[in-house]
Parts: structure tokens; C-alpha cells; sequence
């Protein structure tokens, strides 16, 4: 991958450019300026090539996202027959870690089908030490791997008997080891320590290319590691308070955290048979989230349904299933029938061998820590990292995206399933499919131009509400705005400001109606501004605009409905990008108003 095309490859549909082609002179005048002027950016032709092409060139570089609207504007052209985008290729960075050979996890997807294809990340970026990821876990060894980046956190578990550690809680997130002995915690025979949380950080973050140790998917992020389980697991009060610090949320009797994360892993989880919905788990999650932040969840271990765990079933929450080296699920893997898994990682599948699981960081003690040392494990508990540190990695490359950007943007590039495996065939088993380093990057600078509008419907009122500002979706999650509200999930995209041909879009509020409105239309607009019922707001975000009620063909119609309450003083209108939601309003006696704006 590359940040910037240099220019276009073109083939024309004549036998006479075709000719000229291979006797290496140019395409007729009349098509080259037809190419100029279709482009609407400065291009110059530059040369004939092989394969009966010609190589033009930007004046200056450009991204992909716009190279690509490029391209589909000189795609109209009737006599072009192909294009390609021109950019440099690079050797693809191989580590030099020495156990890099054997985490088969991060190799190539042609290798494994399934890796999550770190080997081309690593080529665009190896992450950004402005980005924090939480470990809340077991605790975390200063481990070789990592301890550079590794930042001081926070002790949660609250229970002396269940510490190992001879104290409750304190400032100090090294893991003391979570050694069971026969008769403790329910259990009959005794376990080693399982170095849990270090093997978690590693896969996060160990160090790559240091000819030492395992590689993680991200060279520079720094581990803030938070404790919530004991010898014996950890209780929902400790853990919801170590997420919420984790997110920089108060916890009282703790000191403030001076390192909020942006992305938050929590490889745990816990049956509850009334799932999520009303508990603490959500109340948590839905603050956490109005910070900014990303949390990824492992599925769990049970080989069974997810929407029975959590927090692993709890909305808001990037859920990850298990896949191992051939890209099935792991049969271990809890699955969902119910959209709780949304994707699925590298967790490993040990039935055919300790090396088909996941290496990474660990302690060498079997009860209290000793040194560094590697080894292998397997669980959603490993899967889960895998999506954390990508998703940190694609932070390096876009530090402002909303947090729900970021999660479209793993989904939408994760690859696809086996084509014989449950997968597959079982749709939403085990999510979209499998995280792939190398395309969420790709897909996060495609998505650079532009924001994410976020729906909301108040429950109590029967009105909609859409921001695109990722500060006042999040007061409106946690109540600030007032009760009632809930988060559709309809989303769409728009432009960040007035590039790209994109106008401004007006925003209205009614105090009688209690009720927004938006509109692209500058008579609308100003039509509106002189209603004294109704107060304008400023410029929401930028859309492009329709022409006879037809959008461009490189955008998406945005239709608009309007509930036709007037008379009740209850005016309200939705947007969206669904025919199937206009027709259950237009059921439900709304007014379809027809394609009001166009989105990316």
C-alpha cells in the first residue's frame, strides 16, 4: 500500500491510440485533452507504455480516495476502455525477530488463510506511540518485548484473597501471577500462572524488527495495563471500574489516569443468561464509548452461543470470534446466531499442534514471575488482541476517526470465510469475516475525507435526531441531552468539509417541535432562516447535491421522509440511506419527500 498515486495508466478504445502506443508516440491531441479536461485536477500526458497504454501523470500526488473519484470521472469517457492508478511499490518489511517465522498470525493471508496480514501493513505503518491501548486483564509483566512502551497502571482487584499479590487495591499493574492451588476457586487440581494480560500485550504490541522475540501488529503503541483478575477471575464491580479508568472516567478512591486509551482490549468475560441490556456492563460501556473510545471483546471459549456472555454480548462493543491457521472457526470459538460476534481473528486451533496456536509473551514462572520467556496459547482471549492492535495501527494513520468509523472500517475490510467452512454457510456465525491488517489501512485512508452521521431515536418522543460531531453523539449516549435517546445504528457518510465538490448542509431546531432538520438546498436553507419557529444552528456537515432528484454516480442518495404531524406542532423528518426504512414509514403514514442529499 501506498500513501499517494502518482498518476494514471490509460488505454484507449481506438486502434488508432492503440497503434500509436506501439510506436511509442502519443494518442491523438483530441483524447489527451479529453483526458485533462474530464480529470478536473492537473494531469499531463506522460509516455507511452506496453499493453497498448499510455502513462499520465498528476501534477502532485494524490490520495487514494481521490485518485479514485478521478478515475471514475474519466471512466465516463467513451473512449477509454481501461484505467489503472500508477504508484510505487515497495519490498514488503519482513521482521527479524527470530520466533517471527513461527507466528504464522501476522504472515501473509496467501500463507495462512487465517492470519490477519500484518507483513503489507507493516509497509504503510508500524503504529504511533501517540496511541494508548488498555490491557485490562490479568496484568501485565514488563516483558522484554515491550517494557519501553509499557505505562504505569492500575491494580483494580479488590479482593486480598483473590489478589496473590497480599494487598487489594494499588498502583501497581505488574502481574503477581495468577496460580491456583488444588481446592481453590472451585477447582480440584491446582494451575500454573497463565500470564495472561503479557501474553495479550505482546500480541498487541511486542516490538518488531529488534532481532529479538515475537513480533506484535504494533511497533509503537504503548501498553497501559489495567488489573481486574485475580487467581479466581475478577467481579464485575472491578472490572467495570478498571474499563471506565482506563477511559480516563473517574473512579473514586483512585487516582485520575494520565494516559486515556483510544482503544481498550478486554480478553474476559462471564455468563450472565439476561445478557447485557440494563446492567452495569452497558451503562459503562455507553460512557466509555462517548470518550472516543474502541473496545474489543472476546467472544469467550465455550463453543457456544455469545449472546449469553459478557460484557461479550453488550452493544457498543467490537465482539471477536477464533479462527485458526486454515481460516475455520476454531472449534472452541463461541459463534452467534444473533449478530453478537461481528468478526473473527487469529486465535488459534491447537487439536493439530502446540504451534498452530498463538506466540507471544509471557513469564517463564510457574507461580511467582521470574524472567521474559515466550509461549503458545489459544482462545478468543488471543483473537481479541489481534483486532486491538489493528485497529491501534490504523490510529497512526487517521488519530481523528470516530470510534464507529474505525469498526466499519475493520468489518468492511475483513476478509472473506472459507468457502466450505461453517462460516461461510452459517451466516453471522462468526461475523463478516477476518480481520485483514493490510485492507483496514487501506480502507481507513479511503475514508479520510469523510464523517460518519449518527441516528438517534428518542423512545419517549418519537423523534430522530442526526450529528455527525463525535462529542455530541456521545452526550446524547449518556443522557446529557436528555432521556430516551437510543442509537439506531443507520449511519452514512458524508464529507468532512467543502473539498470534493461537496456544499454545506444547514441544521435547524424547532424548540416547539422539539425537532432538527436539514437540508443541502441554499433556497431551502434560507427559506427556513426567515421562519421564526424555526432557529438555525450553523453547517452540520457537507454532502453533494442531487440533480433532478438524481445523485452522482460516485455518491449515495440520502432520502427524506417527514412524519406529517404538523398539526400536532410535531414536526420531524428522517434521513437515510434505506429503502427498506422509507417504506416502513411511508407505511406508517410518513411523506416520502424523495433523494434530499448525496452521501459518500
Amino acid at each position: 500500500m501506498t500513501d499517494n498515486v502518482n498518476g494514471l495508466i490509460v488505454r484507449f478504445s481506438s486502434l488508432e491510440a492503440k497503434l500509436s502506443s506501439r510506436n511509442n508516440r502519443p494518442p491523438p491531441q483530441a483524447l489527451i485533452d479529453a483526458v485533462m479536461s474530464a480529470a478536473d485536477v492537473e494531469i499531463q500526458f506522460a509516455r507511452a507504455m506496453s499493453m497498448d497504454s499510455f502513462v499520465f501523470t498528476f501534477e502532485t500526488p494524490l490520495n487514494w480516495s481521490s485518485a479514485q473519484l478521478v478515475i471514475e470521472r474519466l471512466n465516463r469517457l467513451p473512449e477509454i476502455e481501461r484505467i489503472d492508478p500508477d504508484f510505487h511499490h515497495k519490498r514488503m518489511l519482513t521482521p527479524n525477530d527470530t520466533l517471527w517465522p513461527l507466528q504464522w498470525n501476522l504472515q501473509s493471508a496467501l500463507s495462512f488463510a487465517g492470519s490477519a496480514n500484518l507483513r503489507a501493513a507493516w509497509d504503510t505503518t508500524q503504529g504511533s506511540s501517540n496511541t494508548v491501548v488498555a490491557v485490562v486483564d490479568t496484568g501485565v509483566r514488563p516483558h522484554a518485548d515491550f517494557y519501553q512502551r509499557l505505562l504505569p497502571g492500575y491494580d483494580f482487584v479488590s479482593d486480598i484473597a483473590n489478589s496473590n499479590d497480599g494487598d487489594g487495591r494499588d498502583a501497581d499493574a505488574r502481574d503477581p501471577g495468577d496460580w491456583v492451588s488444588p481446592g481453590e476457586c472451585n477447582a480440584t487440581t491446582g494451575s500454573d500462572s497463565s500470564w495472561h494480560g503479557t501474553h495479550v500485550a505482546g500480541i498487541i504490541a511486542a516490538s518488531g524488527n529488534d532481532s529479538d522475540g515475537v513480533v506484535g501488529t504494533n511497533w509503537n503503541a504503548r501498553i497501559l495495563p489495567v488489573r481486574v483478575l485475580g487467581k479466581c477471575g475478577g467481579t464485575v464491580a472491578d472490572i467495570v471500574d478498571g474499563m471506565s479508568w482506563s477511559a480516563g472516567i473517574n473512579v473514586p478512591g483512585v487516582p485520575n489516569n494520565p494516559n486515556p486509551a483510544k482503544v481498550i482490549n478486554m480478553s474476559l468475560g462471564g455468563i450472565n443468561p439476561n445478557g447485557c441490556a440494563r446492567t452495569l456492563y452497558q451503562e459503562a460501556i455507553n460512557l466509555i464509548k462517548s470518550k472516543g473510545v474502541l473496545i474489543i471483546v472476546a467472544a469467550g471459549n465455550d463453543n457456544t452461543e455469545a449472546a449469553s456472555f459478557v460484557p461479550a454480548t453488550c452493544d457498543g462493543v467490537m465482539t471477536v470470534g477464533a479462527v485458526g491457521p486454515t481460516g475455520y472457526r476454531a472449534s472452541y470459538s463461541n459463534y452467534s446466531k444473533q449478530f453478537k460476534v461481528d468478526i473473527s481473528a487469529p486465535g488459534g486451533d491447537q487439536r493439530f499442534g502446540e504451534e498452530y496456536g498463538i506466540l507471544s509473551s509471557v513469564n517463564s514462572g510457574a507461580t511467582f514471575p521470574q524472567s521474559s520467556d515466550h509461549g503458545y496459547k489459544q482462545g478468543t482471549s488471543m483473537a481479541a488482541p489481534h483486532v486491538a492492535g489493528i485497529a491501534s495501527l490504523a490510529l497512526a494513520l487517521d488519530e481523528k476517526i470516530a470510534p464507529e468509523l474505525l469498526q466499519l472500517s475493520l468489518l468492511l475490510a475483513s476478509r472473506s470465510f472459507p468457502d466450505q467452512s461453517t462460516c461461510s454457510t452459517d451466516y453471522p456465525l462468526c461475523g463478516l469475516g477476518i480481520v485483514d491488517a493490510e485492507n483496514t489501512l487501506k480502507a481507513v485512508m479511503a475514508l479520510k475525507p469523510y464523517s460518519l452521521v449518527y441516528e438517534f431515536f428518542n423512545v419517549d418522543s418519537k423523534h430522530y435526531f442526526r450529528t455527525s460531531n463525535a462529542d455530541e453523539s456521545a452526550y446524547v449516549l449518556i443522557g446529557f441531552a436528555g432521556s430516551g435517546w437510543v442509537d439506531t445504528q443507520d449511519y452514512f457518510l458524508v464529507w468532512r468539509d467543502a473539498s470534493q465538490g461537496a456544499v454545506p448542509v444547514c441544521r435547524f431546531y424547532s424548540p416547539g417541535a422539539n425537532s432538527h432538520f436539514f437540508t443541502a438546498n441554499v433556497q431551502e436553507c434560507e427559506f427556513v432562516k426567515s421562519n421564526p419557529d424555526w432557529r438555525y444552528e450553523g453547517i452540520a456537515y457537507f454532502v453533494k447535491q442531487p440533480v433532478d432528484g438524481v445523485c452522482p454516480a460516485d455518491t449515495r442518495p440520502i432520502y427524506r421522509a417527514y412524519n406529517n404531524r404538523w398539526m400536532f406542532n410535531d414536526s420531524n423528518h428522517r434521513f437515510t440511506t434505506d429503502m427498506g426504512v422509507i417504506d416502513e414509514l411511508v407505511a406508517n403514514k410518513w411523506v416520502f419527500e424523495g433523494v434530499a442529499m448525496c452521501g459518500a
